[in-house]
This record gives structure tokens, C-alpha cells and sequence, in this order.
């Protein structure tokens, strides 16, 4: 009997991995040297989409509060359970509703699969405003990130398009009349709000038409969009490098990967800004001209991955929380006739219904969005203050948390302090909330 009782798996183990169906799937044999742990990244689809090193500083959570990740994490949820919904769901006006209340009866996990996914998307809403928060904050959209960030802003609008859409699917009159009330915006839009209600209804009034085209452009043309929006903004990410909340270590990488950019090097060179070779694993030395400290830097295998993990189970045990305790709403079937008192939008758009209240319909169903969005857009061109510290950015700053808590502030008292013909409520008298 052999003194190594593992023996038998490692010979077993050995084998498979030697064998040519394994080889042939797996391009790389695990390594515990540094060369090895860089094949494997390499080599692997999924450690592909991470660079081989991060800083170290990156490691920390709240360098970035991994907001971009959990939005991701929470889009994968989303991709999954809306799979699952879409096998018990017809858009049709005359099926939908119906379909929502099988749902509750006759499928398996029906009920919780749909709490998750109504769940998750207030909680996708939510993370992807701090992750853009974040990176304001952190300054992370200065050079050369500008272009991310516009694509980042791109991701926020199709997220509040994803909620929008889904939000009519049910069918019921929570749906219907939120949806009214957030369709009636778009008509003021001028030239073309008329055209562009007309185009996403289907008509003058929400229908079959409306249901049907909703439906089609939250399951296909917004996932489509925003596969190729993420694409391009981890491509992005990997080449502009990645932005660590410490200000210090941050311009030192940001100042780097800007003169990369600006200053070609030879074709056989192949070294980055943050002195890594393009072409190549190789154990060496960093490259000339760009010497590094080692410790500053770790492998994301294991290092990163393993903190990402922990991250998706947590969110994954929030939802599936979220899910179990608060069941997604079902009010009564949608009727055009009867309009419940009061109407409100969703609750991520029902700050502009409450800006309506108070300024013209142009100015805050249309200017008010249509400037913000704008000034996102082109916020990292038109700011030209090289550093990312908070104490030479006071001016920014102040400014941005002054809009943005203006927006929370109108939010709230539209979700929680208007009633019946929007007069002023107070929520524990009598809620008239229902997310």
C-alpha cells in the first residue's frame, strides 16, 4: 500500500489533465509561479476579461466599492430570471395579466423568480447612479477615460429604459397608469415628442401595440444594446487602465496611461504605460524607462477574482432576501377607464413628475433631462482640471452633490409625500408608494 493516500487522484488527476480532450478545452496547465498565473489569466475566457495585474490598492473595497461589478452581477440576475419569465409569458393584452397570476399559482418558483427579478432591477437603478457617482467623485472620468464615461452614462440611460419597459409587462393598473404618466413626458419633447410617444405606443394610447413593442425592446433591443455598451466599456477599461479611489496612486497611473497614448512606442517594444508587455508573458524586469515597485501590483488570480466572488454571493443572498420578503406588487387588471388617485410615474422618474408640479411641462419633462444627460456627456471634455484630488476640485464638487441631492430630495417628496391630486402627505399618515 502506498504512504501517499492521495496518491490514486493525483495519478487520476494527472492523466486528465495530460489528455488531449482536456488540453484541447483547457489551453493552460495550472501554474503556482508567476509565469503560470499569467498563462492561466490568458488562457482562460472568463480571467481574460480581468488584466493579469492589478494595483494592490484595487484590492481594497472601498477603492471602488465594486459598484461597477455589482451592477454586473445584478444584470446577470436579471438575464437569468427574465429568461425564466419569458417561458411563461405571452404580450398580449388579453394574456399577460393572466400569465402574471399563473405565475403566483401553477409554476414552479414563479413568484419568487419574478420577486428577484423586480428586485434586482431597482437595485441595477440604483447601483449603476453610485457607480457613476463614484467615478465623479474619484474623478476617474479625466483622461484618458473620457470616452468611458460616455459610455457609462450610455449604460445608465439603457438601465432606466430597462426598468421602464419592463415596468408596463404585468399589466396591471399599477403598470399601466405609471406608464402613463412616464409616456405623457415624452409628448412634450418639441418637433418630435408627438412622433416619438406615437413610436414607442404604437399609437395614441397604451395597447396591444405598446404592450408588444415594450416588450420587444426590453427583451432584444436594449439587451443588445447593452452587451455592446459593456464590450466596449471593459475593452475600454482595460486599455485606458483601471481607476483606484487613492487620488495619489491614481494620478501617478492616469499621468502614465496619458503619455502612452500621446507618445507611441516602436513596434517591438510592446510595453504599456504600466510597464507590462502586450505580446508576451515573460519573467523579467519591468521595461525601460518605466521601473515599478512589485509590491505594488498583485495578480487578479486569485487575488481580485476571490473578493469578486464573495461580492456576487453577497448580492445573490440580498435579491434572493429582497425576493423572500417582499412579494412584487400585482394590482388589479389594467382599465383605461378607471385611474387610480394618485397616478405616478416610477419611482426612479417620479422626481420629474414631481419638478412638473412646480416649472412648465418643456422645461422639466424635457429641458431638465435633456441638459443633465448632456452635461454627463460631455462633462470630462469640458473639465480640464488635470487632478483628481477633492481639495482642487471643490468647485465640481459642490456642484454635483448639489444636483444630485436635488434630485433625491424631489424624488423623495414625490414618492413619499404626494397623494391623491398631488397634494402634500405625510407618509405615516398614508403611504401612497408602491415601487
Amino acid at each position: 500500500m502506498s504512504d501517499r493516500p492521495d496518491s490514486g487522484t493525483t495519478s487520476w488527476r494527472t492523466r486528465l489533465q495530460e489528455s488531449a480532450v482536456y488540453r484541447s478545452v483547457v489551453r493552460t496547465p495550472p501554474f503556482d509561479s508567476p509565469r503560470g498565473r499569467a498563462q492561466r489569466a490568458f488562457g482562460n475566457v472568463f480571467l481574460h476579461v480581468y488584466p493579469v495585474r492589478v494595483p494592490r490598492a484595487l484590492l481594497r473595497f472601498r477603492s471602488t466599492w465594486r459598484l461597477g461589478f455589482i451592477s454586473s452581477v445584478l444584470f446577470a440576475i436579471l438575464l437569468i430570471t427574465g429568461v425564466y419569465l419569458m417561458f411563461f409569458y405571452t404580450p398580449a393584452v388579453s394574456m399577460a395579466y393572466g400569465d402574471m397570476q399563473l405565475l403566483r399559482s401553477q409554476v414552479g418558483f414563479g413568484q419568487l423568480i419574478r420577486n428577484v427579478h423586480r428586485w434586482g432591477a431597482h437595485l441595477m437603478v440604483l447601483a449603476v447612479v453610485f457607480h457613476l457617482v463614484r467615478v465623479f467623485v474619484d474623478g476617474a472620468y479625466k483622461a484618458p477615460r473620457q470616452f468611458n464615461w460616455v459610455i457609462g452614462v450610455g449604460l445608465l440611460v439603457i438601465t432606466l429604459a430597462y426598468s421602464f419597459t419592463g415596468y408596463l409587462l404585468p399589466w396591471d393598473q399599477l403598470a399601466y397608469w405609471a406608464v402613463t404618466v412616464g409616456s405623457d413626458l415624452v409628448q412634450y419633447a418639441p418637433g418630435v415628442g408627438g412622433w416619438l410617444r406615437n413610436f414607442l405606443l404604437g399609437g395614441s394610447t397604451i395597447g396591444q401595440s405598446a404592450l408588444l413593442r415594450f416588450y420587444v425592446i426590453h427583451v432584444a433591443v436594449l439587451t443588445a444594446a447593452f452587451f455592446a455598451l459593456m464590450a466596449v466599456h471593459l475593452w475600454r477599461l482595460r486599455k485606458d487602465g483601471l481607476a483606484v479611489g487613492d487620488p495619489d496612486v491614481a494620478h501617478d497611473v492616469t499621468t502614465r496611461a496619458t503619455e502612452a497614448v500621446r507618445t507611441p512606442v516602436a513596434a517591438d517594444a510592446h510595453w504599456l504605460a504600466d510597464g507590462r508587455r502586450v505580446l508576451g508573458v515573460v519573467e523579467t524586469e519591468d521595461g525601460p524607462g518605466h521601473a515599478r515597485e512589485p509590491e505594488h501590483e498583485v495578480f487578479a488570480w486569485p487575488h481580485l477574482l476571490i473578493r469578486h466572488q464573495v461580492v456576487a454571493l453577497a448580492v445573490i443572498a440580498l435579491v434572493l432576501a429582497l425576493g423572500i420578503a417582499f412579494e412584487a406588487p400585482l394590482r388589479e387588471l389594467a382599465n383605461p377607464n378607471v385611474t387610480p388617485e394618485p397616478s405616478k410615474a416610477p419611482w426612479y422618474f417620479v422626481g420629474l413628475q414631481e419638478l412638473l408640479a412646480h416649472f412648465d411641462p418643456l422645461v422639466a419633462g424635457v429641458l431638465a433631462p435633456a441638459v443633465l444627460v448632456g452635461a454627463l456627456l460631455l462633462l470630462p471634455y469640458v473639465d480640464r482640471n488635470p487632478s483628481r484630488r477633492p481639495e482642487d476640485r471643490r468647485v465640481a464638487l459642490v456642484l454635483f452633490w448639489t444636483i444630485f441631492l436635488a434630485l433625491v430630495v424631489l424624488t423623495v417628496i414625490g414618492a413619499l409625500f404626494r397623494g391623491p391630486g398631488w397634494g402634500f402627505v405625510l407618509p405615516w399618515e398614508h403611504l401612497y408608494f408602491e415601487p
